[in-house]
């Protein structure tokens, strides 16, 4: 039979209570758990899903609006196809003149920001000419609040501080604008800033709407700023310098932007850089002290003022280690073109620094500066990148009048005067600082450097100079008195070896050469004298650098060289209508007179060359007196009284500005051979018959000493008083040069 059931005790059925109660409630936690973490998932999901949204949107603007400026560029130039495959886009006159079509259409800008170029704004001006119109509705990003109340003030939009502010004395950034209040708390300017007006983006892009439409996805506002203009601060301004005289010529030379005077940005500390302000605070040394810490190793604490202010030795250090001269050096020495910091470091590790962005500027300002001393009015001057290529672009123009149409020539394979963006490398070569030239990049990629003009000098290559010669003496205090430090004048001095001169200016002078010796030109892979001067595209077939007076010849107006004497009153075949009407004669000359205004000597640069088979000399000008009339006399013969003689009679002036006031001997020196003859009319010359007076060959560089007892910078007529040197007339023996005439007897 079944046994009863044994009843449990109350104690049991209580246990059995807890334990489902306890799994009841760590059920209930887990699900209260799950569902939270759900949830939260959920949130994180849609905030992800809504900032992907955000992000696309911006994205899909920011295409937007660099496609329109891509769309402007294209409307407004001419394409030409490259080699490479790349398009280059050559601005047209669409109406107002290519320069009209070289920066962005301006539209919706105003006069008091100046940095403004574009901005979205309703029914702009433009309309595809060559920019596209905008595709902004007439709903504003700042008077027109959204469903929820949204909308974007005034001084946020100028957050940035590109704009100038309305209130120069406090750090808020409303600008200048014609709102009204409540949103501009400040009087309304008529031509002031507008906030930009939303564009809103359907599934077809951004469409102009006039009314709510439920295809709306999303709408962005812009405003589009030239920083081209500003200061790159990560460069711009240098330290004080405690020797008087560097001071002075260092910033003098203005060659980079790191000389840049930030003390010029305005009249007033609250508008300016001041290196001391009011307070005696140097704000430019600070500034460079920290951007350039490791390179001009700045004393005491950042950003400290007063007894032990930050970078105080600026002010105080006359050493050669001086930072004045510690940053010189780095600016001469850069070759990154100032894109990444300097990678060396302090005695205690720092190193240089930069702004990455905007904003670090910014903060930077607010660490250092206040209202009355680097201002927030400052910004609009500044910024953080801002680069400009060395490699040329020009183009020539067609002058008023001409004959020439320079400007369509330059786009043609052999122009003379190209478009340089059109000259391509089209064979890879070792460039001269030791890059390698890209086939499809520009064939003139930097700048000519005019330092390298020291290099030629009367006695033959520079790097040949001893130190204690007069000439390298003198060629270094020039380039001191440039700009350059003592160190890198030297530097620029020993660069300027027999091999380097040829490949950058095409020129040889003759080994062992003497002093005064010409220099021939023969271009940088030449032999012998060459007889002309390549074009642009000659040299890339070659596949070279161009050599200086390649360059010239490229960006002189060919129009312009080799004067037409349309035959002369000398005859057509004779000096000087065949030498004046010559080019390559012209170039060479312009190129001498070039080199002649950088070297501190007054010996003109003689350049030969051999356009013909015969050698033919180009000459430079130095600051010296010059024949500036030549007139005959004539009549009986001082040395056979039955014979006629006649005689060129000249006149020296020196017509430079700066002609020296001081008493000076002036030499003069014949080189060629000047044809005289003796007959009667009627006679002519005949080839082959040695002239009497001979100054070429081994009878060249024949010279006479003029005494002077008054300068040169007034015409005055030369009588034999001031000639020595020179044999009675009418005239040495054959070889000889020059004459003195006889006073005539006064009847």
């Amino acid at each position: 039979m079944n046994r009863l059931h044994e009843a449990l005790p109350a104690r049991q059925r209580g246990a059995a209570l807890l334990i489902v109660l306890a799994f009841v409630v760590l059920l209930t936690g887990v699900s209260v758990a799950y569902l939270s973490r759900t949830t939260g998932d959920r949130q994180v999901a849609h905030g992800s899903f809504y900032q992907s949204n955000v992000d696309q949107l911006a994205q899909s603007a920011m295409d937007s609006i660099i496609g329109d400026l891509r769309q402007e560029i294209a409307n407004g130039s001419t394409a030409y196809a490259q080699a490479d495959g790349t398009t280059l886009y050559v601005p047209r006159d669409t109406g107002a003149g290519t320069a009209a079509n070289m920066v962005p259409q301006r539209s919706g800008n105003t006069t008091l920001g100046p940095n403004l170029i574009r901005r979205s704004i309703r029914s702009d001006t433009l309309s595809g000419n060559p920019a596209p119109p905008s595709r902004a509705s007439a709903v504003n990003s700042t008077t027109d609040a959204s469903a929820t109340g949204r909308s974007i003030t005034l001084a946020r939009w100028n957050t940035h501080y590109l704009l100038p502010k309305t209130n120069p004395f406090n750090n808020d950034s409303y600008p200048p604008s014609p709102l009204l209040a409540p949103f501009n708390p400040y009087t309304p300017v008529p031509n002031g800033f507008t906030p930009p007006d939303w564009v809103f983006v359907t599934p077809t892009g951004g469409t102009v709407i006039t009314s709510p439409n439920n295809s709306v996805i999303g709408r962005y506002a812009y405003a589009i700023y030239d920083e081209g203009g500003l200061l790159d601060v990560n460069v711009a301004g240098y330290p004080t310098d405690a020797v008087a005289g560097t001071a002075v010529t260092w910033p003098g030379r203005k060659g980079s932007l790191a000389y840049a005077d930030l003390r010029a940005l305005g009249t007033t500390d609250a508008n300016r850089l001041s290196n001391p302000d009011a307070g005696s605070i140097y704000q430019v040394d600070r500034l460079v002290g920290w951007r350039n810490y490791a390179t001009t190793r700045p004393t005491n604490n950042f950003p400290d003022t007063g007894g032990q202010a930050f970078a105080r030795n600026f002010q105080t250090d006359t050493t050669i280690t001086r930072p004045a001269a510690l940053f010189c050096s780095y600016v001469l020495g850069n070759t990154n073109g100032f894109l990444s910091a300097n990678n060396g470091t302090s005695p205690n590790g720092r190193t240089d620094q930069t702004f990455v962005q905007r904003q670090e500027l910014i903060g930077f300002r607010k660490t250092v500066g206040s209202t009355s001393s680097f201002s927030t009015n400052v910004l609009q001057y500044l910024s953080t990148f801002s680069r400009e290529t060395n490699a040329p672009s020009f183009s020539p123009s067609t002058p008023a009048g001409s004959t020439i149409d320079y400007a369509a020539l330059a786009s043609t394979s052999t122009a003379i005067n190209p478009n340089f963006l059109f000259r391509r490398v089209t064979t890879s070569f070792t460039r001269f600082d030791g890059a390698t030239a890209v086939v499809g990049e520009p064939l003139v990629k930097t700048r000519f450097p005019l330092s390298r003009l020291a290099w030629i000098t009367y006695k033959g290559p520079s790097a040949g100079l001893a130190t204690t010669d007069p000439v390298y003496q003198a060629l270094s205090q020039s380039l001191v008195n440039s700009g350059e430090s003592a160190v890198h004048a030297a530097t620029i001095i020993s660069a300027g070896t027999a091999n380097n001169i040829k490949r950058c200016f095409g020129l040889t002078f003759p080994t062992g050469g003497a002093a005064g010796s010409p220099w021939t030109y023969t271009n940088p892979t030449g032999a012998s004298a060459a007889n002309r001067i390549l074009r642009l595209d000659e040299v890339a077939a070659v596949g070279r650098e161009p050599d200086f007076f390649e360059l010239l010849q490229a960006a002189i107006l060919s129009g312009s060289l080799g004067q037409n004497t349309g035959g002369g009153v000398t005859g057509g075949n004779v000096f000087p209508d065949i030498h004046m009407s010559n080019t390559a004669h012209h170039i060479l000359s312009i190129g001498a007179a070039i080199i002649d205004q950088a070297d501190p000597d007054s010996i003109p640069t003689r350049i030969q060359f051999n356009p013909s088979g015969t050698v033919w000399t180009a000459y430079g000008v130095e600051n010296l007196p010059y024949i500036t009339q030549m007139y005959p006399i004539a009549g009986t013969s001082p040395n056979t009284p039955a014979q006629w003689a006649t005689y060129l009679l000249f006149q020296l002036w020196n017509p430079h500005q700066n002609a020296s006031t001081l008493p000076n001997n002036v030499r003069l020196r014949v080189d060629g051979a000047i044809g005289i003859f003796t007959g009667g009319n009627g006679q002519s010359w005949v080839n082959g018959t040695t002239p009497q007076i001979i100054a070429n060959g081994n009878n060249a560089g024949q010279s006479v000493t003029l005494q002077l007892t008054s300068s040169f910078s007034a015409p005055a007529p030369l009588t034999n008083t001031n000639t020595t040197n020179a044999a009675a007339a009418p005239g040495p023996a054959p070889g000889g040069a020059f004459a003195a005439l006889v006073a005539p007897t006064v009847p």
